[in-house]
């Protein structure tokens, strides 16, 4: 005869704990995609804008524009986001 393995309380309260954090985790994806998208592009694109001021010998001026082009378009991402429902 197999024996059979008694389920206790603490089995079921690890269970729905998974559950409920695998949910949590499903639910704030599209937030956090949308946080890394705002701060990737600002990075990104002022980190181009700093380069490029470098290689030109332009100081400021491609810097604040890759900056300024860098949170509009991470602002519209957050925006299409946000609106998406």
């Amino acid at each position: 005869m197999i024996p059979t393995i008694m389920r206790n309380d603490s089995d079921d309260f690890f269970g729905k704990s998974l559950n409920q954090f695998q949910r949590f985790l499903r639910q704030s994806g599209p937030a956090a995609g949308a946080a890394y998208t705002l701060m990737g592009s600002i990075l990104f694109l002022g980190a181009l804008g700093f380069f490029l001021d470098q290689y030109f010998n332009t100081s400021p001026v491609l810097l604040l524009l890759g900056l300024g082009l860098g949170i509009v378009v991470g602002f519209y991402e957050l925006a299409k986001t946000i609106f998406k429902k």
